[in-house]
């Protein structure tokens, strides 16, 4: 369960998510899917809910947790779950997921599977690259902030620099920000 939406297993292969923008993320997903990039599958776009296929495994982050020896690994993936992403076109830039960060990614048999598409837009790839850096310094506690600095020297700080004020304005518009994260966010800088 996320800050924003809700998700129940249905118990037969899906689960239900509510919140967000489903019919929206659901056109975004299949866009993503449809270049090869590892989302869930839709089944069902419903009013105010997405079924979607069931994904078996750990987040990322709690695989980092119980196995910190796979946070370089991880930290590796997330950036070329970047790369990957930015390369799929989308309106008039490129995709971007704005929320990309270790416990939206699943770590399923078949490999990472990039989950809750809520913050999903066309843009500039360095904000996205930029909004994880900010995400894991400002709201992951101490090890987000190690975990921030080796996604930084993988991602590259010029990209982070380059992409920064746009994270930063789009994560302190977020209502589900804290307070204490919306100070983090304001004196955040890689």
């Amino acid at each position: 369960m996320g800050r924003a939406s809700d998700v129940t297993d249905l118990g037969d292969g899906t689960v239900l998510r509510v919140g967000g923008s489903p019919e929206r993320e659901a056109r975004i997903m299949a866009l993503a899917r449809s270049a090869g990039y590892p989302v869930p599958r839709v089944h069902e776009v419903r009013d105010g809910a997405l079924v979607l296929e069931r994904v078996v495994g750990p987040t990322m982050g709690n695989d980092m947790a119980r196995h910190p020896w796979r946070i370089g690994h991880h930290v590796r993936t997330l950036v070329d779950l970047h790369s990957r992403l930015h390369a799929i076109p989308y309106q008039d830039g490129t995709l971007l997921h704005f929320d990309l960060h270790p416990d939206n990614v699943l770590i399923s048999r078949a490999g990472p599977i990039v989950i809750d598409w809520t913050n999903a837009h066309a843009g500039e790839p360095d904000s996205d690259v930029a909004m994880t850096w900010l995400i894991l310094a400002t709201s992951a506690g101490r090890v987000g902030r190690v975990i921030a600095w080796l996604f930084a020297s993988r991602a590259g700080r010029a990209s982070i620099l380059s992409g920064l004020e746009a994270a930063k304005t789009f994560r302190l518009g977020d209502p589900n920000v804290t307070p204490i994260e919306r100070t983090r966010v304001g004196l955040a800088w890689p």
